[in-house]
């Protein structure tokens, strides 16, 4: 697959990034687009890591908490996503526990950081923890996609045919595209009218943008992480696990085997909530981050 992929209906990824982002570094892969908040003497650096498909902005609703709270606060766009590069690899879990650590070593961030990872972003959280424990205080992770393929969620059928050498880009032009899109829609507060709303759609029209998702569905990103789970629970003793009650991709029992790969963690299931419950549950969301990373 090459980089022309919908090439009619996308833009020049230098153009796409010229209309917005934050803040850029160039590391090895390509540049991430991030955002650093906060006082650099503040006693703990809070890491927000995004799902699968909505960029940094989904942290929108608990940016001001986190501030108010006196955390410094990195969020960043994975490749593939918002405003970030989307090289010419596969986006798998090495290429995003790379991409945590270079830009955390390129802002000079060298003591132990809290981190909160939902869905994708924690499999990636879990990689980094696994890899690099003495570079993580905390993990909080929210219904993370931990093993999706393995598992009974409804995911792992389109997963498997994503896969597929035929009928993969086909399903994703004509179907999964517009499901994505939708899904997002859904759990971004506001929907359409939603800045954040704009940037995920947006992203859709940079050239690059569906080659890398694909390359991500196709990879062992959404693979089993068993050994990283277990090495992470083995290293890391403040960890939470949160799942909405409501959440219908991952399902109670990938929880369960989440829980007991990590024996230290402590688990909470939200009421009237899904798979976003920083966006549809945010008060009791932030109220659960803030006291969380404030108890240690």
């Amino acid at each position: 697959m090459t980089n022309s992929l919908f090439a009619r209906e996308s833009i020049s990824y230098e153009n796409y990034q010229a209309s917005g982002g934050i803040s850029y570094v160039k590391l090895s892969d390509g540049i991430t687009n991030y955002e650093l908040t906060g006082s650099s003497n503040a006693e703990h650096t809070v890491i927000l890591i995004h799902g699968g498909t909505i960029p940094l902005c989904i942290w929108d609703p608990q940016m001001d908490t986190l501030l108010k709270a006196g955390f410094r606060v990195l969020r960043y766009d994975q490749y593939g996503r918002g405003f970030s590069s989307r090289p010419q690899v596969i986006h798998d879990r090495e290429l995003f526990c790379r991409q945590l650590k270079e830009l955390l070593d390129s802002l000079n961030i060298t003591e132990p950081v809290d981190i909160i990872g939902p869905s994708f972003g924690g499999a990636i959280s879990v990689t980094f923890a696994s890899k690099y424990p003495s570079r993580v205080r905390s993990l909080l992770l929210i219904s993370p996609a931990l093993n999706v393929i393995v598992s009974d969620s409804p995911l792992a059928g389109p997963f498997k045919i994503l896969r597929n050498k035929f009928l993969g880009t086909p399903l994703y032009k004509l179907l999964i595209k517009r499901k994505l899109i939708k899904r997002a829609l859904v759990m971004l507060p506001g929907a359409n009218e939603a800045p954040c709303a704009a940037t995920f759609t947006n992203q859709f029209k940079c050239i690059g943008t569906d080659r890398s998702l694909l390359s991500l569905f196709r990879s062992d990103a959404f693979g089993d992480y068993h050994n990283e789970t277990k090495a992470t629970g083995s290293t890391i003793k403040k960890i939470l696990l949160l799942r909405g009650e409501n959440d219908k991709e991952i399902t109670p029992s990938m929880v369960d085997t989440v829980r007991n790969e990590l024996p230290d963690c402590k688990f909470i299931e939200l009421k009237n909530s899904g798979h976003s419950p920083g966006t549809t549950t945010t008060q009791i969301m932030n109220g659960i981050i803030v006291g969380f990373i404030s108890s240690h």
